[in-house]
């Protein structure tokens, strides 16, 4: 095997790591706590939506001004406890200032007689501020609302949902989009790979 063959190989061993390093998670406490065996007795999730869609999402774009966005919260209690032990639970939503709530329920909810098994759902309803669209230029802005749970002034989890607005068509990468930068960067490798054996061989 000579040397251009061997070169070439660890160009391919090194992209394959790599792209399994960028399909892992991101780690979840940078934003949120989505992972089931952070906390093992409760769990908290948000999810997004615009009024009169049927699918939540972890992000809804292209927000219209006027719009009307719905997040929902729902609490699991995971625990195997005693019956009545988790009481003074707190969800608090920090909305974004760039929003205002215009229903549903409370930023702030406190509950009782949480027990094992147990889930609770809240739906609090918002809009993007009118001010936000009142721009001379092409925007696109994206914002975070938080939920935090809280048991007897306890943390126990967080997680986010995000809303993106503007006047302009939404330029979002997708998910995978370290991925797609790390093929890009591959294919550069490959195309170098293969220009330098050619040179080589000739």
């Amino acid at each position: 095997m000579n040397k251009n063959k061997i070169k070439l190989i660890g160009m391919f061993t090194t992209l394959s790591i790599l792209l399994t390093l960028s399909t892992k998670p991101v780690f979840a406490g940078q934003y949120g706590d989505d992972c089931d065996d952070c906390n093992t007795r409760f769990r908290i999730s948000k999810e997004v939506r615009t009024s009169g869609d049927t699918s939540w999402k972890d992000k809804v774009t292209n927000v219209k001004e006027g719009e009307v966005v719905e997040f929902r919260i729902t609490v699991k209690n995971k625990s195997d406890g005693e019956v009545g032990d988790s009481d003074n639970m707190e969800t608090k939503d920090f909305l974004p200032d760039e929003m205002e709530k215009v229903g549903g329920n409370g930023l702030t909810e406190e509950f009782d007689d949480f027990n094992p098994g147990d889930t609770r759902t809240f739906i609090i309803t918002a809009k993007v501020k009118d001010s936000e669209y009142n721009k001379d230029v092409k925007f696109e802005k994206c914002v975070v609302n938080k939920v935090e749970l809280r048991w007897e002034d306890e943390f126990e989890g967080s997680d986010t949902a995000t809303v993106c607005y503007g006047n302009i068509e939404p330029s979002e990468l997708p998910k995978t989009g370290s991925l797609d930068t790390l093929a890009i960067v591959g294919l550069g490798f490959l195309t170098a790979g293969l220009v330098t054996k050619k040179k080589f061989s000739r």
